[in-house]
């Protein structure tokens, strides 16, 4: 898989343009916030491959919108920022319902690792169907880019993720409406290719 693959090639007018002629300007308004404040909160910080980490968020909300067509905002935004309140101290949660709204604050809420103990319970007991499409797409993208990690990483990432993920994934595709259970069952075969070439 080439680094173009892993990581999107795409500047904020580009990103942005995939995305204007499916969103009212309100929510286009909206997610390029979001973008902004996601690249500001992880200025400075790396991925393990050296690759500035706000490609991360990126990608993942790419995956999203190219992907599995998504066309919310709302789950676009929560890709974008599902590790701000994590990594960085520019945005409360207060703020963000203001900026966003409440299901988007939960949602982040969520997928922040505060406390670990029990985090992937309480994701999968209390997340919607929007935040666990997110966590799975934010794992398929670390997955996709495991090969820079250490092989101790590789391994817990990826027991991980057949013991905890590929569950979540499950789980998805019984909640989705029979129309949209294909978008899970695309992320469940992709992350079983992935954990089926580090064996």
């Amino acid at each position: 898989m080439s680094k173009m693959k892993e990581y999107i090639d795409l500047g904020r007018r580009e990103f942005m343009n995939k995305l204007e002629p499916i969103m009212s300007p309100k929510e286009l308004e909206a997610i390029e916030t979001a973008y902004i404040l996601a690249k500001y909160g992880h200025r400075g910080q790396e991925r393990d491959d050296g690759t500035r980490y706000f490609e991360h968020p990126k990608s993942v909300a790419h995956i999203l919108i190219e992907e599995l067509q998504i066309n919310d905002s709302q789950t676009i935004i929560m890709a974008l920022l599902h590790d701000v309140l994590e990594d960085s101290h520019i945005l409360s949660p207060y703020r963000i319902e203001l900026n966003f709204g409440k299901e988007v604050v939960i949602g982040l809420k969520l997928l922040t690792k505060k406390p670990k103990t029990g985090y992937l319970k309480r994701l999968s007991t209390y997340g919607d169907n929007k935040t666990i499409l997110v966590k799975l797409c934010d794992r398929l993208h670390n997955l996709r880019t495991l090969k820079y990690c250490t092989k101790k990483k590789q391994q817990e990432q990826i027991e991980e993720t057949e013991s905890h993920l590929l569950p979540l994934v499950s789980l998805l595709i019984k909640r989705l409406p029979k129309k949209d259970k294909w978008r899970g069952e695309y992320i469940q075969k992709e992350i079983e290719l992935i954990c089926k070439k580090y064996k």
